[in-house]
């Protein structure tokens, strides 16, 4: 059955098609955040009476390049993979990695479930690596409590993201589930790989653990064509990935949120804190990055909790450990167990990232990194 068949039934949630992409590059190339951001970038010292003349070139300019994108697919590969993630690698990132990756069949669909630290990059890294393999880019989840605005609504509709719908009634909510069941599975049986995090928001404690509830809603849809929990696992072609940063640009952030919840019993969000956390992972220092492929998930499964027992143990095998990792891990510990594994001199820069903090928050920015190794080595996390 053909995309336009399902419109009306994802309406809400799907991605933009190549027929809906000229309008909606217009209203990106017109808009003045980004505007303002490329003029910045390009005239970093433009004198105030030529802000606006500059802004209007620019404006040219984008959309000159933009009209010339006729496909999804390239408005991806050439805008947002050749141009803004090469620029953030560029300037943030050291080197990307990846394993696995080799072991995927560039031809087949799959459901990649990931581990959640940074609320664009877990995902647009994972799409790096698919496009300069050659292999198929995946459609991306995204919550709806990241479109804070038209502009950024149509960045992520038109980068292949689909959006989950939270903080919805109860009745609603198991509509909206179901509802994101059968797109999930329409999508990857007409042959489209799909991203999906395997908790809601992102593991701000450095304890990736996957969420049952997120794997019974993607069993919604195929129970009710009748599949079995095992015929489900057969048909959606689950690779678990492990996404590891060597520094967190969000860290201190992190910390923060989770000493003030421990501390007060709960933590308010504040406005536009989300578009703060976006904006400090893209422009933050991230050192290496790797991304690790594990295992297709095959066997026979009791049910969700084994499931995402297993997705864990795939996810925490194929994370990669870096000296941050292994000197936080120390750190609490109180020793050096692991101090093959780093220098000194990382020591001291590592450390100096939490020097403004107090004791309790830098304790809570180091658990982020050590629970990464706990989790491997098969340790109680912090």
């Amino acid at each position: 059955m053909a995309y336009s068949d399902y419109t009306d039934d994802f309406e809400d949630i799907r991605p933009y098609t190549d027929a809906e992409m000229k309008p909606v590059l217009r209203r990106i190339s017109q808009n003045d955040w980004l505007v303002s951001g490329v003029r910045s970038m390009i005239f970093p010292r433009c004198p105030v009476a030529l802000k606006s003349l500059m802004g209007k070139l620019v404006q040219f300019d984008l959309w000159r390049r933009l009209r010339r994108v006729k496909t999804i697919d390239q408005f991806q590969r050439k805008i947002i993979i050749d141009r803004v993630l090469e620029y953030v690698i560029k300037k943030t990132v050291e080197s990307v990695t990846s394993s696995g990756d080799e072991n995927l069949d560039p031809d087949a669909p799959y459901l990649y479930i990931s581990n959640h630290r940074d609320i664009v990059l877990d995902s647009a890294f994972l799409n790096y690596v698919m496009a300069r393999r050659g292999k198929q880019i995946a459609e991306i989840a995204f919550g709806d409590n990241l479109l804070i605005n038209d502009f950024v609504s149509d960045l992520i509709r038109i980068n292949r993201s689909f959006v989950v719908r939270r903080n919805l009634p109860i009745r609603e909510k198991a509509q909206a589930a179901l509802t994101l069941s059968r797109y999930i599975s329409y999508t990857i049986e007409q042959g489209n790989s799909v991203w999906l995090a395997q908790r809601e928001g992102r593991a701000k404690d450095g304890n990736d653990r996957t969420n049952p509830t997120i794997l019974k809603m993607l069993y919604l849809a195929p129970r009710r064509e009748g599949l079995n929990f095992n015929e489900f696992l057969e048909r959606v072609n689950i690779i678990p990935v492990a996404v590891s940063y060597e520094f967190d640009p969000c860290d201190v952030l992190k910390a923060r949120e989770l000493h003030r919840t421990e501390k007060a019993g709960g933590y308010h969000k504040r406005k536009h804190e989300d578009l703060l956390s976006m904006y400090r992972g893209l422009s933050g220092w991230k050192g290496r990055v790797h991304i690790g492929f594990g295992q297709r998930i095959q066997g026979r499964f009791a049910g969700v909790t084994e499931l995402a027992a297993e997705i864990d143990r795939e996810i925490h095998n194929h994370y990669h450990l870096w000296p941050s990792n292994f000197i936080a891990h120390d750190q609490l510990a109180g020793g050096k167990a692991r101090e093959q594994t780093y220098t000194m001199d990382d020591v001291k820069r590592f450390m100096q990232r939490f020097r403004r903090e107090s004791a309790e928050v830098k304790s809570r920015a180091l658990q982020i990194y050590a629970n990464a190794v706990a989790n491997k080595l098969g340790e109680s996390p912090a």
